[in-house]
């Protein structure tokens, strides 16, 4: 998705940018994310001085694995886009450190990969399909969510293991 720098200065007015971007081909590889459609953007780019500000809404349907539990489970990510572009020529030096917009010399700005950038770092870390999600069993691997094991997991500290054996002598 190429945005028009010049036109967008010559014009003095903000663009409307929407569409959809496909996310297929930066996910192929992943297991634990599929995107079920393109990625949907409702963005606005507005040019003042030597700065391009680009803002809006990205959201995307995608599919994740819970990291407790393994299951998938389907989800809208919706996330705000904010990205500031300067304008700069060629000759021109680097900007300050302090600065945080991107440099552009060209005519054009491919916003694709800023765009997709923006999702990839708002995807959950740890995608959970609920908050009172159970996991999985430590001992059996059964999906707590579903039915409970009788597995045993208490868990004893192997430096107090020997006062486990004391208590129970003491009960005979």
């Amino acid at each position: 998705m190429l945005l028009k720098v010049q036109e967008l200065v010559a014009r003095q007015q903000p663009i409307e940018l929407q569409g959809t971007l496909d996310m297929a081909e930066l996910f192929r590889d992943n297991s634990e994310y599929n995107p079920l459609a393109p990625m949907k953007f409702d963005l606005v780019a507005k040019a003042a001085d030597d700065r391009i500000l680009v803002s809006g809404q990205l959201s995307c349907d995608v599919r994740m694995q819970c990291s407790r539990c393994l299951d998938k489970f389907d989800e809208t990510i919706a996330v705000p886009f904010e990205e500031q572009f300067r304008i700069v020529e060629d000759g021109e030096a680097d900007l300050s450190e302090d600065d945080e917009a991107v440099p552009v010399t060209e005519e054009r700005i491919d916003l694709s990969p800023y765009l997709a950038e923006e999702l990839v770092v708002q995807l959950p870390y740890a995608p959970l399909c609920s908050e009172d999600c159970k996991g999985l069993c430590p001992e059996c691997g059964m999906n707590l969510n579903e039915q409970s094991c009788g597995c045993n997991t208490e868990k004893i500290d192997p430096r107090m293991a020997a006062l486990q054996d004391w208590f129970k002598s003491q009960k005979e």
